[in-house]
């Protein structure tokens, strides 16, 4: 067995282990924890003999599989004997086997089923640095165990790059060991690429490691996604012609004999694509060369729309150095990043951690599950946000897998022994229920894997043409014709993911086997399920997801108030309604609507049918401002989203009063000042209250207003009829008798000139009142008159004969003094008929013309 840097210390981590029953353990990457530490604290007898098995969590398939084969192998084991592992869908173990590999979501349900965890004494979570939302859950489950009824059980924890003391509190002062690795240099060069995961980039950085010669070694190349990979994959193939090199992929979506490949060794030299499952765990033995694009994809959901993202971003720098670390595992190695030196200063510090951005349907549920009947009270180690909690209590309702008091229901127990996300979980129950298991299998596969269809840019697309009614039924059809071509690599000249549509068999094939232990499972082999029963399962699983179409073919409102729009390859362009089943944010274009390319129409009457609780009738009467009156409405909705109207429903004429008045309220201000007697009394009301502060008068602000529009609404049935009726008296009304007495002699309406006329005064707001005025009416008056306790002088506009202004004026005397004579010049010429005396002051005032009241 090869010599390891943790060999040294696997004495004292046996030790401390045994004297706490915990131990937080930190070394680099190939230091051989991952390997070492199980084997030894099994062959030390650390663990309780009533319980003897030791399970050692991975947080990726590849990773569980590949460290149970190199445990096997450094001990000469049988994989499946004394070792072996457990993933989704494959399991190799058996009743001997003492160190169990699992990925994190096993063990949870494992928990669920036995509390107690029994024949389990040591649990061991590896790269928890990562974060995942399994391994949260799994550590705090296994602290509340170890606390209540296992005190015997272990726990340890390891990471190459975390903070050991908040682990090491959570779990009650465990030791904390630090192990110094054999650490070999690695170079790291930077070359900034403008993008950096393209095939173009890759590349390049592949040329410039082959070129740097007398280095025979392997090259691994971290790219975000397994479509970056195909691509990358595509154009080295030239070149690994040219040079024999073995170009091999390494993601999640290979088959397990492929995601072997690249692990083992291999005569010609290794160019592995990979993406970040390659990070931790894995040993890709012969590796000295890294070129890593500095991207990976990230799963996220928004609780507050609830929508999915999945997004490019920049990896953290803790990324960026367990990347680089696989090149110096076993000797000097070279890391190629395709970033500068600056962008890597700004990266963060460590990725979010899963719990603080993606879906927790699944966590609340085993919760639940596990007696806590509200999360928030459970003992996280890290607790996630409020919101995120309640979008997934939520759901969980909506789904039927917790009743109102919030404790598991029969349905929700059925979903957890499902290993899908219980929105798929109700699907495939529902078609169980229904005698087609393996049509629901089919649906829940196509929806859990990656889209079998290929979208190129630029590219032929697949063929699919022509309106539908579910996008889900056109990919269960395109993949019964993958099966048929044995996934032939010509399917993807027709748009199909031949390597996608294998894997959904396979997962189909899976959930078909799991799903026929449910209760009351049947299957009826000589019928096919009608196309609304298989459209109705997907609403139940999707019931928070139901759209309604609105002005276009491809736009709609979805539950929520959340606005989306139809991918241009959706074939579900006729139905009012359907259920949006990837809706995921896109602000491409400037538009905040979600882009759906999976949706399936649905029938207003499976929503009643399926949901009776969340359908609502209503009868309300609304103000329609186009035909500005209140209007009788019959509404049919679910969960808020309107589904129907009738919008000509009768109408009780009070409650057309009351809708009147609580339109027209809030715009009261407004519409007074369209009635001219009201605005022009509210006026002189304004006026006099900032002129004479001290009289402490009435207010009548935009408040009063509003209760006073509401008086004058009832009887009236639309705007026009309240337009009608006399809004001057209901102002008055607000006043005492003395209070309009005093409004009418100190902010008059009009005033009295020597003519005899009775001329309006204008009131607006921070001038004072205008008196506009034919200069003829104001001969013999000597003074400008003044209101407000003569505290205002009135703003005088003198008019000519022809009503225009031809002096505005505060002080009428001095007019009359000096710019009356240059003002009768003017316009006597122009107006022989009219007077202009010598002596203004005592001529005598004339009302020639027509009056103005």
């Amino acid at each position: 067995m090869t010599p390891l840097p943790i060999d040294a210390h696997l004495a004292e981590i046996v030790s401390r282990t045994r004297e706490r029953r915990s131990l937080v353990l930190v070394a680099p990457p190939g230091a051989g924890k991952t390997t070492r530490v199980p084997v030894a604290l099994i062959k030390a007898g650390v663990l309780s003999p009533q319980h003897p098995a030791l399970v050692l969590l991975q947080p990726r398939r590849v990773a569980a599989r590949a460290a149970a084969d190199r445990i096997a192998a450094e001990n000469g084991w049988a994989l499946g004997e004394e070792v072996g592992y457990q993933i989704r869908f494959e399991r190799k173990y058996g009743p001997r086997t003492r160190i169990r590999v699992l990925t994190e979501g096993i063990l949870n349900r494992r928990l669920i089923a036995d509390p107690f965890l029994e024949g389990i004494g040591a649990v061991v979570l590896d790269e928890f640095h990562e974060r995942s939302l399994h391994t949260d859950l799994a550590l705090a489950l296994l602290r509340e165990i170890r606390d209540t009824v296992r005190d015997d059980l272990v726990i340890v924890v390891m990471s190459a790059t975390m903070d050991a003391e908040p682990v090491a509190r959570f779990l009650i002062d465990a030791p904390v060991m630090h192990v110094e690795g054999r650490t070999f240099p690695v170079e790291i060069v930077h070359r900034p690429t403008v993008r950096p995961s393209s095939a173009e980039a890759v590349l390049a950085a592949v040329e410039e490691a082959l070129a740097a010669g007398g280095d025979p070694s392997d090259i691994l190349v971290f790219l975000p996604g397994a479509e970056e990979i195909r691509r990358a994959g595509a154009r080295l193939r030239p070149l690994a012609e040219r040079e024999g090199l073995l170009v091999l992929p390494l993601h999640g979506g290979l088959s397990t004999e492929e995601q072997r490949r690249p692990l083992c060794p291999s005569e010609r030299r290794k160019v592995v694509l990979a993406t970040n499952i390659a990070e931790t765990s894995l040993t890709i033995d012969g590796v000295r060369t890294v070129i890593d694009c500095g991207l990976a994809r990230f799963a996220s959901v928004d609780p507050q729309r609830g929508l999915d993202r999945l997004e490019l971003g920049r990896i953290s720098r803790a990324s960026a150095t367990q990347r680089a670390g696989r090149a110096g595992r076993t000797s000097p190695g070279r890391c190629l990043r395709l970033w500068s030196e600056r962008e890597h200063r700004g990266l963060a510090e460590a990725d979010l951690p899963e719990i603080h951005r993606v879906d927790l349907c699944g966590t609340a549920l085993v919760l639940h599950a596990w007696g806590q009947a509200d999360p928030r009270s459970f003992g996280w180690y890290d607790p996630p946000t409020e919101q995120r909690l309640n979008a997934a209590e939520d759901l969980l309702t909506w789904l039927g897998a917790r009743d109102t008091s919030g404790r598991i229901t029969p349905l929700g127990r059925q979903m957890l022994e499902l290993p899908v996300h219980p929105r798929l979980g109700r699907l495939l129950i529902a078609a169980a229920h229904d005698g087609f298991v393996r049509q629901g299998a089919a649906l829940a596969a196509l929806l859990s894997e990656k889209d079998i269809l290929s979208f190129q840019p630029g590219g032929t697309g697949p063929r699919v043409s022509g309106r539908g009614s579910s996008d889900l039924l056109v990919r269960l059809d395109l993949l019964a014709q993958a099966e048929h071509a044995r996934f032939s690599p010509g399917l993807r000249d027709r748009g199909v993911d031949p390597g996608g549509a294998r894997r959904v068999v396979q997962v189909r094939d899976d959930l078909i086997r799991t799903s026929r232990r449910l209760p009351g499972a049947r299957e009826s082999w000589n019928e096919e399920p009608d196309e609304d029963l298989m459209l109705r399962w997907v609403v139940l699983a999707y019931p928070d997801r139901v759209v309604r179409r609105r002005g276009s073919e491809v736009t709609g409102l979805m539950v929520g108030g959340r606005g989306v729009r139809l991918a241009p390859e959706s074939v579900v362009r006729d139905a009012e309604f359907f259920v949006a089943l990837d809706p995921r944010e896109d602000r491409r274009g400037g538009t905040s609507e979600a882009r759906v390319r999976l949706a399936s129409a649905l029938s207003v009457d499976w929503l009643e049918e399926l949901f009776p609780d969340a359908v609502r009738r209503e009868r309300l009467v609304r103000f329609d401002e186009e035909r500005q009156r209140p209007v009788g409405v019959n509404t049919f909705s679910y969960r808020g989203l309107p589904l129907r109207e009738d919008r000509n429903a009768p109408v009780d004429p009070a409650e057309a009063s009351r809708a009147l008045a609580e339109f027209l309220q809030p715009r009261a201000a407004a519409f007074f000042q369209e009635d001219e007697a009201a605005a022009a009394w509210l006026a002189r009301l304004t006026f006099l209250t900032q002129a004479l502060p001290d009289l402490d008068g009435p207010v009548i602000d935009d408040a009063v207003l509003a209760e006073i529009l509401a008086e004058a609404s009832a009887g009236k049935r639309s705007v026009d009829e309240l337009k009608r009726g006399q809004l001057l008296p209901l102002l008055k009304g607000r006043l005492t008798y003395a209070q309009n007495q005093w409004l009418d002699e100190h902010a008059p309406e009009a005033l009295v000139v020597p003519s005899g006329s009775r001329i309006r005064l204008t009131y607006e707001p921070g001038r004072p009142p205008v008196l506009a005025v034919r200069l003829q009416e104001l001969f013999g008056w000597t003074e400008t008159p003044r209101v407000a306790r003569k505290r205002v002088a009135v703003l005088l506009h003198l008019l000519g004969p022809n009503y225009r202004p031809v002096q505005v004026t505060e002080d009428l005397s001095s007019f009359w003094a000096t710019t009356y004579f240059q003002v009768r010049k003017d316009l006597r010429a122009r107006y022989p008929k009219h007077s202009w005396p010598d002596d203004p002051l005592s001529a005598r005032a004339e009302a020639k013309g027509s009056r103005r009241s």
